[in-house]
């Protein structure tokens, strides 16, 4: 709401100033520039918990990202407005209480981003550790430990679902190549398979200026130079790090289970449910609660694809501009 009613500050002066009975509503400088501190102490929370709330694409490299720009908020305005001072004091205590140690999967998940990977993700505690005053104790060996723990457990899970390799397999097989011969030889040597492919991740180079990665093709793309990473990144990111999500499916199903339809059998409720969102899925429309847009739904055309027609809904002319499809 702030942010619509800033930039109309001197259209809503002169109208106050223009009518008697309003005039005592008529906000000083101090005062505004109070609600502009509000506005930009509020903002923050407001864009993570948009993002965090995303069932569309996955938000669990999300988390650290967001939590820094709130401790950047606190850092920035806790002394700037003695006003706003002991709510910003008070959010901050109940924030350490939760976010005073990022979780280790966390961590972990913000590496798994190729933008940042591990060298920005060890400056982001660092500095995250600095806007709340916290002590920082060798952040960097935290991440190592992180990511060289979770590495190690998913190589040996993934070592042992492969089929074993014995000397009488190999030579049996007929005209294995050279190449083949050097890989197994260097398996066994230096651990190529093992300690090479984590420390081959972490030493690309990082660019967070990119942010428009899509990070789920960027994994499948590159599984077959990082198997285990890839792996890692497949579990990891299928988690969402809301509980949105699950709270919209609870609030679908009261709207099936009605006073009118009370005596619905549990397995006949369970596959409305399940049907009502996969239908809603191929539309992305989840989201969508009757009688809260302003347009029409979009419709699958017969072939599948969406109708291209005016009446096509846009999640662009609604305030609801987090559910637009490249969210």
């Amino acid at each position: 709401m702030l942010h619509r009613v800033l930039p109309y500050k001197e259209v809503i002066d002169d109208m106050l100033q223009n009518n008697s009975d309003s005039i005592q509503l008529l906000l000083s400088s101090g005062e505004w520039q109070q609600l502009q501190h509000v506005k930009d102490f509020l903002q923050s929370f407001f864009e993570a918990t948009v993002r965090l709330s995303s069932s569309y694409t996955p938000s669990a490299h999300e988390l650290l990202q967001q939590i820094y720009n709130i401790s950047k908020v606190y850092d920035q305005l806790e002394h700037r407005d003695e006003t706003i001072a002991p709510i910003v004091d008070a959010m901050k205590t109940k924030f350490l209480k939760y976010w005073e140690e990022v979780p280790l999967v966390t961590i972990v998940a913000n590496c798994l981003n190729p933008s940042l990977n591990k060298m920005w993700t060890v400056k982001m505690l660092q500095k995250y550790k600095r806007h709340l005053g916290l002590p920082s104790h060798n952040e960097e060996a935290r991440v190592n430990f992180a990511l060289e723990t979770m590495f190690n457990i998913y190589n040996a899970r993934r070592n042992s679902a492969q089929p074993p390799s014995s000397s009488t397999t190999r030579s049996n097989t007929s005209r294995r190549g050279l190449l083949d011969e050097l890989r197994d030889e260097d398996d066994l040597i230096t651990g190529y398979g093992i300690t090479n492919e984590l420390s081959s991740y972490t030493g690309l180079p990082s660019n967070m200026e990119d942010e428009s990665i899509d990070i789920l093709d960027y994994w499948k793309r590159h599984s077959s130079a990082y198997p285990t990473l890839a792996m890692m990144a497949r579990d990891i990111f299928a988690v969402p790090i809301s509980t949105v999500p699950s709270e919209s499916c609870f609030s679908s199903a009261n709207r099936i289970l009605t006073d009118r339809r009370s005596k619905l059998g549990p397995n006949v409720f369970e596959r409305l449910v399940c049907m009502k969102d996969w239908i809603e899925a191929e539309n992305r429309m989840q989201h969508f609660v009757p009688g809260e847009t302003s347009g029409a739904e979009t419709q699958p055309s017969a072939t599948g694809s969406e109708v291209d027609s005016e009446d096509e809904y846009d999640p662009k002319d609604t305030d609801l501009w987090y559910l637009r499809k490249n969210y």
